[in-house]
């Protein structure tokens, strides 16, 4: 909980030096381009990657914790050293990856930190839901059942209710992930036509923000390989 607590007061500084980037302060007071920083901020930003190749494995899943901090601290890091290396400039063409590098931060911060202190207030106005709970499990029993059979060949041991799809669940069975991946998305969009839909903003961040997030890191190590390969001398032929 203390790391976790590190990690927000750690973003709220952030979007202060972001702000002070966006109003021209860090180019008045940094010279853009710092070796240093870049290669510092590259890593760090590299390295808070690395969650996302492990998220969905055994490795350490005991202390996916853990690593889910690791990963918002390590970025945070990154973030902080690339704007002071790129002075706070957005709007140019190496500038497009510090600006989408800000809103892979911002992105984050809302999933960890916003949003899910806010999914909170939909409950409020759909208790009727609970009062007579068996008749809209009835619904979703179709989809839960299936999904407990196809994980009796993922994987026995997993629970249902929590249970995410693997890398060696897509590389051992495709056809049966797929399958399962399909469920859950039906199984959604059913909860959303029982319950209604959340308010837009936490509809986004809970269908399509992880994905833009997750999509939005790839691109950036793509970026950064080119941007390394443009700049940095030692490849130049």
């Amino acid at each position: 909980m203390r790391f976790n607590n590190v990690n927000y007061w750690a973003g709220i500084v952030l979007l202060a030096l972001i702000i002070w980037a966006a109003t021209g302060g860090v180019r008045a007071n940094f010279s853009p381009g710092g070796l240093v920083t870049g290669l510092l901020g590259a890593i760090f930003s590299l390295m808070a990657g690395i969650y996302f190749l492990i998220r969905r494995t055994n490795f350490f899943s005991a202390q996916k914790g853990l690593w889910a901090n690791l990963h918002i601290s390590l970025g945070s890091v990154g973030v902080g050293m690339i704007l002071i290396h790129t002075g706070g400039i957005f709007f140019s063409l190496t500038g497009l990856l510090t600006l989408a590098l800000t809103l892979l931060f911002l992105l984050g911060f809302n999933l960890r930190f916003l949003a899910a202190h806010q999914s909170y207030r939909s409950f409020f106005s759909r208790l009727h839901l609970f009062s007579n709970p068996a008749r809209e499990e009835k619904s979703l029993n179709p989809f839960i059942r299936e999904k407990e059979t196809l994980l009796q060949e993922l994987n026995p041991r997993a629970a249902e209710g929590t249970y995410s799809l693997r890398w060696k669940d897509w590389i051992r069975n495709p056809r049966r992930a797929s399958r399962y991946l399909w469920l859950v998305q039906e199984e959604k969009k059913r909860v959303r036509e029982l319950c209604g839909r959340p308010p837009a903003y936490l509809n986004f961040s809970q269908s399509w923000g992880r994905y833009l997030h997750i999509g939005l890191g790839v691109g950036m190590a793509i970026g950064f390989l080119f941007h390394l390969f443009e700049k940095c001398f030692y490849f130049s032929f």
